[in-house]
């Protein structure tokens, strides 16, 4: 009889260390199924958490492209808006000195006409404190408390300069958009570079129409100012595409880490349900054994 319970008490202790393991491994399914992953901690399946590792962090790494893409693409799409009225204003500035440079118009219409140019340098000037989100975007995205980059423009047009009228930032920024250090796209464009020549070329048409000039004179200045935004529209456009084409490789990089993310972390639930199946069955065999031999064991001891 000592022999049969040691033998009994030996399958009891195994049984019990059984379910315990089984009620382990119960538990942890039951948490895959419940939160669709199988990492929990390193220990799981350390390959698999490395691989995760690397996959966040490439996550979070394109996230911050994604977003200065995106970030970019605005400001260089506000600035194309800014840049193509800056080449209208031109425009009707060379239609008003082409009528100008007649001798047959009247020095009533002379004088509106000065005044209408009065009014496209103020539009210019407008278009060069364009902001953007609080930030000027002619002026290194500086905050807009910090002034307008360009002064504006007084009622008498003789005393104003256009070549000081800027004094705003000459920072270039860029965005980053990429892991190596080369892969930066500018989004800036210094206000003074590309609008001084425009301003000038109004101040002169202005000039002649007040000392009753040839206005006609001003025509190749302000063609070639218009020429100077639309190099600089031509530039901007160029990288927005740029910014919109690397946006796209982003959003397929990221695809891409979320696929090799979810197959390091991610349970297979099929296969997860069927194991937690298989363990619940297991577990309920282990009791149905342990609660025998406790049976069996009190009969004997009964008997003794």
């Amino acid at each position: 009889m000592t022999i049969s319970r040691l033998s009994d008490a030996q399958s009891f202790s195994l049984l019990a260390q059984r379910t315990g393991q089984l009620q382990v491994s119960l538990q942890t399914l039951e948490q895959e199924v419940a939160s669709g992953k199988r990492l929990f901690t390193p220990d799981d399946d350390p390959l698999a958490a490395a691989a995760a590792t690397r996959a966040r962090s490439a996550l979070a790494a394109l996230g911050q492209y994604g977003s200065a893409s995106g970030f970019g693409t605005e400001v260089l799409g506000a600035e194309d808006d800014a840049l193509g009225q800056g080449e209208q204003v031109l425009v009707r500035a060379e239609e008003i000195a082409t009528q100008q440079a007649s001798s047959l118009l009247s020095p009533g219409e002379r004088a509106a006409a000065r005044e209408e140019v009065h009014g496209l340098l103020e539009a210019l000037t407008t278009l060069g404190n364009t902001e953007l989100g609080g930030r000027r975007i002619f002026a290194g995205l500086a905050l807009d408390t910090s002034g307008a980059p360009f002064k504006a423009v007084p009622d008498d047009v003789s005393t104003y300069d256009p070549t000081t009228a800027y004094s705003g930032s000459t920072q270039a920024f860029s965005v980053k958009v990429g892991g190596a250090s080369s892969e930066r796209v500018r989004i800036t464009t210094r206000g003074d570079a590309v609008f001084t020549s425009s301003l000038r070329a109004l101040k002169d048409l202005w000039t002649a129409l007040d000392t009753n000039g040839d206005t006609g004179g001003t025509l190749t200045e302000l063609a070639a100012a218009r020429d100077d935004l639309a190099t600089e529209r031509a530039s901007v456009g160029a990288r927005q595409a740029e910014l919109i084409d690397r946006t796209a490789q982003v959003k397929g990089l990221t695809l891409d880490q979320q696929k090799a993310l979810s197959e390091a972390q991610d349970a297979d639930l099929v296969a997860v349900i069927a194991r937690l199946t298989q363990t619940q069955t297991a577990l309920q065999a282990a009791l149905a054994a342990g609660a025998q031999i406790a049976r069996t064991s009190l009969v004997n001891l009964l008997q003794v």
